[in-house]
C-alpha cells in the first residue's frame, strides 16, 4: 500500500467521519462496486490511521464491520429478491468468473460458504447475491456472514494497526 493510498483513505475519513467508514465498507461490500474497490487495502489503511490515533480502533472495527455487514445485506436480498438487472450485470462475461469462483464455493461449502468467501479477495462481493439466488435462508446467511465479517474487519485492520505501530 503507498502513502497516496493512506492519505486518500485518511482525507475520505477526515471529511466523513465514522459515517464515511461506514458507507466506504458497504460499497467495498457491495455487489459489482465492491469488485473495483480493493477491501483489504482500505481496512488495512483504516488499521494505519487507528495506530496514528486518527481514529480509535474499537469504534472503527464496529462501523467497519456495520458497514461491511451492510453492503453483504445489499448483495443478499438483491439475490434473494431476484432483481432482474443484477442477474444480468452477473452473467456479463466480465463478471462470469468471478461468479462462477462464487457458485462453485456455495456449492461446496453451503451456508458457510458465506463464511470463507469474505476471505477470498475478488470474490467476496459476489457471494451474497448467490447465497440470496440458492435460497440460503436469511438466518443461516446472517449466522456465517457476521462472524466472517467481524473476522476479516479485525484481522485486516489489526494488521494495518500492528505494522503501523512498529514504525511510529
Amino acid at each position: 500500500m503507498s502513502e497516496t493510498d493512506l492519505a486518500l483513505v485518511q482525507e475520505w475519513v477526515r471529511q466523513w467521519g465514522y459515517l464515511g467508514i461506514v458507507i466506504l465498507m458497504m460499497l467495498e461490500s457491495a455487489p459489482l462496486i465492491g469488485l473495483m474497490l480493493p477491501g483489504i487495502f482500505i481496512v488495512i489503511s483504516l488499521g494505519a490511521l487507528t495506530a496514528s490515533s486518527v481514529l480509535a480502533l474499537e469504534e472503527t472495527w464496529l462501523f467497519a464491520t456495520l458497514g461491511a455487514m451492510l453492503g453483504d445485506t445489499l448483495g443478499y436480498w438483491s439475490g434473494r429478491l431476484g432483481s432482474k438487472k443484477f442477474h444480468h450485470h452477473l452473467h456479463k462475461t466480465r463478471f462470469l468468473e468471478k461468479r462462477s469462483k462464487a457458485s462453485d464455493y456455495l456449492a461446496r461449502y453451503g451456508a458457510p460458504g458465506v463464511a470463507v468467501g469474505r476471505f477470498v479477495w475478488f470474490v467476496h462481493p459476489v457471494v451474497p447475491p448467490l447465497a440470496g439466488i440458492s435460497g440460503i435462508s436469511p438466518q443461516r446467511f446472517y449466522l456465517y456472514d457476521l462472524p466472517a465479517c467481524l473476522l476479516w474487519v479485525g484481522l485486516y485492520l489489526g494488521l494495518g494497526h500492528w505494522f503501523t505501530g512498529i514504525w511510529l
